[in-house]
């Protein structure tokens, strides 16, 4: 990452091997069972980045992962495929069947840390709300209910974070917003779902950015939704009917034109002596 962008890291939560996808599941802790863990995938759903899931992965017919894909289980309807590497990586590899995978201890990990962090009570986001995080680290609501009208805006910039830790569950109704604006990306906001029971998180034709994460959460997506910079994490399962998922992505430091000829004019000069030598 550009090292002048900040992150979640920043304040102690760190995602581990999930942090490589743009969505992973994992699986939660039955009475010391890993249970759960599939992303299910509708009809011609395009994701761009990579995708893990501890179960299995399914994909209905037409839906193209542009990215790597791991998992222990691949169910493609037609047409469906994944252009990077598909296959069971270790990240989702465990030695028995009680045992439980990197990436699930590792979403389970990062929403732990998030959730012990002292925030400001906010109570119930139930209508438009802006927060400011360049004022505010972590924030502690009881739930969040858009209406089809409403925006939630993230203001802020590229060196703040903010954690929205959520009690209940999450309604974004279509035609709502979760807006990040001044610099802000998903690798700065996060909203961790830290009911120790069950959580869900459930949206419609929304425009939504931000990092999700629970421990035990359904998240459930329906048609039409906006997603240009989200990240999914859940030890649960993630039903998603979207069409086009995408997460920024940190601009990469590519040498001046200027460097690039000191560099090759360098090399030339060393290839010369040494061809002069062996003369």
């Amino acid at each position: 990452m550009n090292n002048a962008q900040a992150d979640l890291i920043d304040l102690g939560v760190d995602l581990g091997v999930a942090d490589k996808y743009t969505i992973g599941v994992g699986q939660w802790d039955f009475h010391g069972s890993p249970v759960d863990g599939s992303l299910v995938l509708g009809s011609e759903a395009y994701i761009y980045g990579n995708v893990a899931a501890s179960k299995d992965i399914g994909f209905a017919s037409g839906s193209i992962v542009y990215g790597n894909a791991c998992s222990n289980t691949f169910i493609l309807g037609s047409a469906s495929k994944v252009t990077g590497t598909q296959s069971i990586c270790t990240d989702v590899q465990k030695n028995d069947s009680r045992q439980f995978d990197q990436l699930s201890r590792d979403i389970a990990s990062a929403s732990e840390a998030a959730k012990n962090l002292a925030g400001v009570a906010q109570g119930a986001i139930s209508q438009s709300t802006t927060l400011d995080a360049s004022q505010l680290n972590v924030v502690n609501v009881d739930s969040i209910t858009l209406s089809s009208s409403d925006i939630l805006q993230i203001n802020g910039s590229s060196n703040d974070n903010l954690i929205i830790n959520i009690l209940g569950n999450a309604q974004i109704a279509s035609g709502a917003q979760i807006l990040l604006s001044d610099g802000l990306t998903s690798a700065n906001v996060l909203f961790n779902f830290i009911d120790d029971n069950f959580s869900s998180l459930n949206f419609g034709g929304a425009n939504i950015s931000g990092t999700f994460l629970a421990t035990k959460g359904a998240f459930n997506a329906g048609d039409g939704a906006t997603l240009d910079d989200v990240r999914f994490y859940t030890n649960h399962a993630l039903v998603g009917n979207f069409q086009t998922v995408r997460t920024a992505t940190p601009s990469i430091e590519v040498p001046e034109p200027s460097t690039l000829l000191i560099i090759i004019a360098g090399i030339f000069i060393l290839l010369m002596r040494s061809n002069h030598k062996h003369q």
